[in-house]
């Protein structure tokens, strides 16, 4: 169904039909009642620290084995993102999910799925650039900067990729790039 045939039939419902509508909606889908709950109450940060929850969960489990899935990481940022909060968030929470990605690769020595290996510099490339667009890249500065130091700290191909990725956005976007 398209927007516009969704406006034409909302419009052709009495208020008492639409408001049963999102009600149902409410109850029928978890994702709805969510976005309708920060619709009424939107509380960024709770929900910026319920997706980092996720994204961590994922890395570093309280009990049993990390999965480390790229997909339900990539999900919850997309899903924090659908919500319109804060640039500055919605960065904080790609960057924390790059260092997630760093801490559970250092702990293993690297030996990650391929799906993190590509993940990596992905990231790091989609998140530089999320920053820089939304000119919030000297805030982030310091996180981004404790990220770099700690890739090149390492031997891995996939740091080094990531490092290259890094040099080559600065490169691009005619920023100095920071040196450990």
């Amino acid at each position: 169904m398209s927007k516009t045939s969704l406006k034409k039939t909302l419009n052709s419902l009495t208020r008492d039909q639409i408001m049963e509508v999102v009600l149902d909606l409410y109850e029928a889908r978890k994702e709805a009642r969510e976005y309708l709950e920060y619709f009424i109450s939107p509380d960024e940060r709770g929900m910026a620290e319920k997706t980092i929850a996720t994204i961590s969960k994922e890395f570093s489990p309280t009990r049993g084995k990390a999965k480390a899935r790229t997909s339900v990481c990539r999900r919850a940022i997309k899903d924090f993102t659908r919500l319109h909060p804060s640039p500055r968030l919605i960065a904080s929470v790609r960057l924390h999910y790059i260092e997630e990605i760093i801490r559970y690769s250092i702990r293993l020595r690297w030996w990650i799925k391929e799906s993190l290996e590509k993940a990596l510099p992905n990231m790091l490339w989609d998140t530089l650039e999320y920053c820089f667009s939304n000119d919030i890249i000297d805030e982030m500065h310091p996180q981004i900067t404790d990220i770099i130091k700690t890739l090149e700290g390492c031997r891995a191909h996939t740091a080094k990729e990531a490092i290259e990725t890094y040099r080559h956005f600065c490169i691009e976007k005619g920023i100095t790039p920071v040196t450990g």
